[in-house]
């Protein structure tokens, strides 16, 4: 999927049936093109899991992930598997146009929160990704759809209130991760270790290394990375290999057996198993999908 081939869609295919705000829960499949748009949309995994493909980046997804997509910032989500039988990929889109986060600045009442969402919403340059550990996130956006499909007196108005909610839901989601990292200076150390973890997945790297990289214990250390990333360290790790794998697959003519080592499983069967949990199919059936939708 190369920027040559992305589809561009513009806000009259969105805001018909609402002047500010679209809102929907769909069902994600190998149809949807790669595509970018002028307006921001936030997507929130609500089921399944899958692969969400977002510029250069490919990101396995799971339930809780919420998304944060500037405008032009081409991405598609991808199920683990076209497979009728396995469970699917559900997402919550909202999406609203740049304008509408400053129009309720005196609404929040806050410009220091309006000014750190709108450079967040606004940064056409990156994508921001969080963890609803509480299901807030979910809640609210349960609430903007069935406002959203059943509109009844008053309708805009509440789903500002609900957005604005979503809005201040979000900068404390990304403000509590931030002052997570903080504690104990963590911030610069964690974001080294998990720079170091990326670029020395396919070593043997251990919890016992990482965390004595930080002078932390294991203990205080795994706790940090869970709350961080959603994931314990085990899982993380199998997924970046797995991820890392998946781009050589894509790109590579590579015998599945060679990615394995590669990527830093020294055990064939165990990378066949961690790869079919984790994607949903084998590392054959992917490589077949991925060509057959070029």
């Amino acid at each position: 999927m190369t920027s040559k081939h992305t589809l561009l869609y513009e806000s009259e295919q969105y805001f018909q049936k609402s002047k500010f705000i679209f809102v929907n829960r769909a069902e994600e499949d190998f149809d949807l093109p790669l595509h970018n748009h002028v307006f921001i949309e936030l997507a929130y995994v609500a089921e399944g899991k899958g692969f969400h493909h977002i510029g250069d980046e490919v990101v396995p997804v799971y339930k809780g992930m919420l998304f944060i997509l500037p405008p032009g910032i081409p991405h598609v989500f991808r199920p683990s598997t076209p497979s009728r039988n396995s469970s699917p990929l559900i997402v919550y889109n909202c999406v609203f146009m740049p304008s509408l986060l400053q129009s309720q600045k005196d609404w929040i009442g806050d410009q220091e929160i309006v000014d750190f969402l709108v450079t967040c919403f606004n940064d056409a340059s990156t994508f921001h990704s969080l963890f609803d550990s509480d299901s807030v996130i979910e809640d609210l956006f349960r609430s903007l759809l069935r406002e959203y499909e059943l509109p009844r007196s008053g309708s805009s108005a509440y789903l500002l209130t609900l957005l604005v909610q979503l809005f201040l839901s979000v900068y404390r989601l990304m403000k509590d991760a931030k002052e997570l990292l903080l504690e104990e200076n963590s911030s610069a150390r964690f974001h080294h270790v998990l720079n170091y973890l990326e670029q020395h997945a396919h070593e043997n790297v251990t919890i016992s290394q990482l965390a004595n990289r930080c002078e932390w214990s294991e203990r205080h250390f795994s706790r940090v990375f869970k709350q961080h990333t959603g994931q314990t360290f085990l899982h993380y790790l199998q997924h970046l290999r797995i991820k890392k794998s998946c781009e050589l697959l894509r790109n590579s003519q590579l015998k599945i057996s060679s990615i394995a080592e590669e990527v830093g499983c020294k055990n064939i069967d165990a990378f066949l198993t961690h790869f079919k949990r984790i994607v949903g199919m084998t590392p054959r059936e992917y490589r077949k999908i991925i060509r057959d939708n070029k």
